[in-house]
């Protein structure tokens, strides 16, 4: 997502909401999970400007280079548990399972906002920041801060740019993408709304297309595989597959999947990646 400072203002309400109030409903966790839905739906609808044949043939390689980035990204991260064991540290409250198919739920709202979008006229572009607000808010709201935790943000960081570094080589040989494309695209960690544009403007529609579609799917796919994967990667892995998006669109997966006490890692760790992503990705397309 492209920066906003508005996205700070409803976040920073929501904790202070969440220290005077200490809101302990059950409503809190479902208000957020259906702001996450309705998010999901509204990018679905975003994807309606796009000509169906162009999606047909750019979605499989997008597809493909998101699951490879997020693929290598998870492996740095697990070999990097193997050689340095994270420090022994009070285990969080585990979340009880879902009863809500929440993966199965992301997917149909994500294709059904597509599918709408060729019906009705959805206003995504002004809903979309709008329901952003909403979620960071309720996020916010239910979030444990805890700041010891930032010792170890090198891990999700060096996860992330590792997986996005070998990703790119790999994926020039594959798709037979020029270089500088192959890294800007990975190496925009999910901001696709800089890496689209930027590489459609130097290099073409087409490209362009792939850029985005490969870091849109990046951070759609962290949302449907966290609570599949979320208990065996913890807060540190699901922060690396989120990777710019840890800090907005994808921090209730890591706080609710992976580890409640990991948000300030979440934040600090996708504010790093954002701004590494403004730098990279046009100096790449610059090769």
């Amino acid at each position: 997502m492209a920066f906003d400072p508005f996205l700070y203002v409803a976040f920073g309400a929501g904790l202070l909401g969440g220290v005077l109030l200490r809101p302990k409903s059950r409503w809190l966790p479902r208000a957020t999970l259906a702001s996450v839905v309705v998010l999901v739906g509204l990018l679905g609808a975003a994807l309606d400007a796009v000509p169906a044949g162009a999606l047909l043939l750019e979605i499989p390689i997008a597809l493909g280079f998101a699951l490879l980035v997020l693929g290598l990204t998870v492996g740095t991260v697990l070999a990097i548990a193997r050689v340095r064991p994270p420090p022994n540290r009070r285990p969080g409250v585990p979340h009880p399972p879902e009863r809500f198919p929440v993966s199965a739920a992301l997917i149909a709202a994500l294709v059904g906002g597509y599918a709408l979008g060729h019906f009705v006229s959805v206003p995504s572009a002004t809903a979309i920041p709008w329901a952003l607000y909403a979620l960071l808010f309720l996020v916010g709201l239910g979030l444990e801060l805890h700041v010891a935790g930032l010792r170890e943000l090198w891990v999700p960081i060096a996860g992330a740019v590792v997986g996005a570094a070998v990703a790119a080589v790999l994926f020039v040989p594959l798709a037979r993408v020029p270089i500088g494309v192959s890294v800007a695209t990975s190496g925009a960690f999910g901001f696709y709304s800089l890496a689209g544009p930027l590489v459609a403007a130097r290099d073409g529609a087409v490209l362009g297309l792939l850029a985005f579609l490969t870091n849109f799917l990046r951070e759609n796919l962290t949302m449907v595989l966290a609570p599949v994967v979320g208990r065996r990667l913890g807060g540190k892995g699901l922060t690396a597959m989120g990777g710019a998006t840890a800090m907005d669109t994808t921090l209730y997966f890591v706080t609710r999947y992976g580890d409640a006490e990991a948000g300030s890692l979440a934040i600090a760790s996708g504010l790093v990646l954002t701004i590494v992503a403004t730098v990279l990705v046009p100096a790449a397309l610059a090769l």
